[in-house]
């Protein structure tokens, strides 16, 4: 029988891989676990004692003796078991014997492990199924015990054996670890990357229990649109019932659309309005292992359907503008005609009686002529002059103008204009026009002229990365506010709430057509009893398009 130590050991040719200080801890943890239960098993075959170290250097022994043997007899019964497809690359099996002998021989050499625990996370185990790995230590293991029962006989055979045994038992017990190690580190690398991916998206995302109506979980874009809506930003959004969250006109619409999912596995509003803004809702009932939930994604569609509106308007103004053209042309000739009749009279009228008729003539002549300028204004607005613009200037001098006007005199005006505003991009004459019509409408929307007109300017840039910043103003009073059912018509053409002789319903119509004219966009908010705000926004001037102190929109 030949002597152990005459047969140098192999070493593996292959690079080594450079472990951190806490994957080789992680390695030996693993290790002393199932070294202690595989030393229950076996015995003093395997309880690191002097009979068990000894019992493993001569089963390295036998490896080293017939290293080209095993690794040959142990391929081609690889190659057997796989087929030629499969056929097993001899060194890399090679490379592997020589780890798995000198941790055999010495069982703090943990480089074997280091390797398996390598290729289980991203090499060539982690594409192989368990049950391959499985019939690959079998086969090597029936190798070394044909050898071992050819060199050794009686208790030292037996110890050899145990000691072999062991030593493959110890190496699946490993790799199973490492197998499930490396599914676990996957999984929530894929959780995370589906975490980010949801946290991330542009549209509020929200997961919803079924049965409760419970919001579970949000993202980043929900939690923030949930900031900044009234109302709600006073609750808790993540365990919040939908009940509580939505407003009572619209639990109807929320709840049939949740109770189509349930049912149907999905469903889709489009244009549903929350709070001032417009979403496409998306929702899919969306299954868990045992339990289900419902996966809400509202889409910011605000910018699309003030598009739509304003082009539908703007066809409506084009329409009653060529209708209005006509009207004015027609009146105002024969109107004329009379008025200077009129005049020619009421010098020759001695009757005090009859010349108080003709001047009231005269002043509803004025009024139709008021009326038709509007008319005509309407039909055929002067072309603007875009230039940069200062707007807090045009602001402070607008309110310096109307300072004395009796129906402005008795309200409280409260500027609030931005330091850092932009200039906009816009028609002075135009823009001053239209925000005397506001401050007036304002005045005559507050009782007695009791209450406050604010008049607000920021900085907003769109939510759209590349969008050019915008200029907003804001003009807002603590009037009767307007009716839901009124709301939608304050842009229509002759439409008024006032009483008959106090206006003809065009002035909310020129504004819209004068900044629509000026690129921009315009928006009205009441609330019955509450006031009524009226939202601006004009293009900034293209020198203060890379302005970097602008806000996002709130």
């Amino acid at each position: 029988m030949c002597a152990t130590h005459r047969v140098p050991p192999h070493e593996a040719t292959d690079p080594p891989i450079e472990a951190t200080p806490q994957d080789i801890e992680a390695i030996r943890e693993m290790l002393v676990t199932i070294e202690k239960m595989l030393a229950g098993l076996f015995g003093s075959a395997y309880d690191r004692g002097p009979i068990a170290l000894e019992a493993r250097r001569a089963a390295a022994a036998v490896v080293d003796s017939h290293f080209d043997e095993v690794v040959e007899r142990w391929a081609n019964v690889m190659d057997q078991s796989f087929g030629e497809p499969h056929k097993v690359h001899r060194p890399s099996m090679a490379n592997s014997l020589a780890r798995f002998a000198a941790h055999l021989r010495d069982p703090d050499d943990i480089r074997t492990y280091i390797h398996l625990r390598s290729h289980c996370q991203s090499g060539m185990i982690a594409r192989a199924k368990p049950s391959q790995f499985n019939v690959f230590h079998i086969a090597l293991k029936q190798v070394i015990l044909d050898l071992v029962r050819q060199r050794y006989r009686g208790r030292k055979m037996e110890l050899v054996r145990d000691a072999v045994v062991a030593a493959i038992d110890e190496r699946r017990l490993m790799v199973a670890q490492f197998y499930i190690e490396s599914r676990e580190i996957a999984l929530r690398a894929s959780e995370e990357k589906y975490r980010n991916a949801i946290d991330h998206a542009p549209d509020a995302m929200y997961e919803i229990d079924p049965k409760e109506g419970i919001v579970l979980s949000a993202n980043s874009a929900a939690i923030e649109l949930h900031r900044v809506l009234p109302y709600e930003s006073e609750l808790p959004l993540i365990g919040a019932r939908l009940d509580e969250l939505t407003p009572p006109e619209m639990q109807e619409v929320v709840f049939k659309h949740l109770n189509q999912v349930v049912r149907d596995g999905s469903a889709e509003v489009l244009d549903l309005a929350i709070r001032g803004r417009y979403f496409d809702v998306n929702s899919a009932l969306i299954p868990a292992g045992q339990q289900r939930f419902i996966q809400m994604i509202l889409h910011d569609v605000t910018q699309r359907h003030e598009m739509l509106d304003t082009l539908l308007k703007s066809e409506r103004l084009a329409a009653a503008g060529t209708f209005a053209s006509g009207v004015a042309h027609e009146v105002n000739n024969p109107l004329a005609s009379i008025s200077s009749l009129v005049q020619a009279i009421v010098p020759d009228e001695k009757d005090e009686e009859r010349r108080a008729v003709l001047q009231t003539i005269l002043a509803q002549i004025t009024r139709i002529s008021r009326t038709l300028k509007d008319l005509v204004d309407f039909a055929r607005p002067a072309p603007g002059e875009p230039a940069p613009l200062d707007l807090n200037n045009l602001i402070s001098e607008t309110l310096r103008l109307v300072a004395y006007n009796r129906r402005l005199t008795p309200i409280q005006m409260e500027p609030s204009l931005a330091p850092t505003l932009l200039p906009a991009f816009a028609d002075s004459n135009g823009i001053q026009q239209v925000l005397l019509n506001l401050l007036f409408n304002a005045a005559d929307a507050i009782p007695n002229g009791n209450g406050e007109i604010k008049i607000t300017t920021q900085n907003k840039r769109m939510a759209q990365p590349d969008a050019p910043p915008w200029v907003m103003m804001k003009v807002s009073d603590n009037g009767v506010g307007i009716p839901p059912e009124n709301l939608e018509r304050v842009f229509d053409p002759f439409f008024t709430t006032k009483p008959a002789g106090a206006g003809a319903g065009l002035g909310l119509s020129l504004c819209q057509r004068i900044i629509l004219n000026n690129q921009g966009t315009i928006r009205v908010e009441s609330k019955v009893g509450k006031g009524t705000t009226v939202t601006i926004c004009l293009p900034a001037s293209a020198d203060a398009a890379n302005y970097e102190g602008v806000a996002n929109p709130q």
